[in-house]
């Protein structure tokens, strides 16, 4: 009976592998199903799986998937004691968390589109209503769970010593932050359709007009988890120089120069660019030299419509967790 387990681990080692290897040719579908096929109890094995499965799993469409396959790691890293990896796990929930905040925030926006425009104006229909009440008790629950989450991954961050850990927390923190801020944004927009289009006027978006849209109240929350963003990528900049990192950090400040151009802050953006490149040359990263330059076009692009989901690395992320 033992014999026959091993065997089976072997096996499973085996198919673990060769998705590892699928996905770094960038044959991703294949390699989901590799690791779909991975039925270890194994509990090194399973976890692996788990961890790959981030790096293939559509990052838009399936979500629900995500936030399954990241709670099931927590559970497991929190059994076997792996702390840093359970710690990684967390920072990933977070994200999750916040497009399905996201989600719900968008319906809820939706469902007051008119309400908006026109103060005298709620609901059209009953339903209408019921389920708008409905998604504020599902967003007060996300935005707690999120709040707890985050706070525990900062915690385990700041208490920890190893640079390079430090350094890819720092980054999931920031990662956090600016999905909130876009949260933020759609959350406290006023005004329907003609301000939005107000919003997305090239001028507009070129010299920061849109803050201008919302209240006092609301671009103080804005510019918070604006700040916020900002502030830990560069500290994780900070960890991988620390720890020798250097394409780490060549990514992360790539990262950071996507962060800041939806901030809006071109000026900024055409800065950690160049020194994303310079540090990318001398290290001969041509993958991230390919997306340097696509972010360049973006930035002189006046009238071109932004591709988020490509630009934000939220289609097909090729970041995954060191221990893969």
């Amino acid at each position: 009976m033992r014999g026959t387990v091993n065997a089976n681990t072997m096996s499973d080692q085996k198919k673990l592998n060769k998705g590892r290897r699928l996905f770094e040719q960038g044959k991703y579908a294949e390699a989901r199903k590799v690791f779909e096929s991975i039925t270890s109890k194994d509990s090194s094995i399973r976890l692996n799986v788990l961890l790959a499965m981030l790096g293939v799993l559509d990052h838009v469409s399936e979500n629900a998937k995500l936030l399954a396959v990241v709670n099931e790691g927590i559970e497991l890293t929190t059994k076997t004691g792996n702390e840093s990896v359970r710690a990684f796990l967390l920072g990933k929930k977070c994200l999750f968390l916040m497009s399905e905040l996201s989600s719900v925030i968008y319906r809820q926006t939706n469902l007051m589109l008119s309400s908006r425009v026109f103060g005298w104006i709620e609901f059209s229909l009953e339903r209408d209503k019921q389920e708008y009440e409905a998604l504020e008790q599902q967003r007060k629950k996300l935005e707690r769970e999120i709040e707890a989450t985050l706070s525990a991954v900062i915690e385990s961050a700041e208490r920890g010593n190893n640079h390079e850990f430090r350094g890819h927390q720092f980054s999931s923190i920031g990662d956090v932050y600016s999905s909130k801020f876009l949260a933020d944004k759609l959350a406290f927009q006023e005004g329907g359709k003609f301000k939005s289009k107000i919003a997305n006027l090239n001028f507009v978006r070129r010299w920061n007009l849109d803050r201008y849209l919302y209240d006092r109240a609301a671009r103080r929350k804005i510019d918070e988890s604006r700040d916020k963003c900002i502030r830990y990528f560069e500290r994780s900049i900070k960890e991988f120089e620390l720890a020798g990192k250097k394409s780490e950090q060549a990514h992360t400040i790539y990262n950071l120069a996507a962060k800041t151009l939806l901030f809006n802050n071109f000026r900024r953006t055409k800065q950690f660019l160049s020194e994303a490149r310079a540090m990318a040359e001398s290290i001969s990263e041509k993958r991230l030299l390919e997306k340097i330059e696509y972010l360049e076009k973006r930035v002189v692009g006046e009238n071109e419509m932004r591709d988020y989901v490509n630009e934000m690395g939220l289609d097909m992320p090729e970041g995954h967790h060191p221990s893969l």
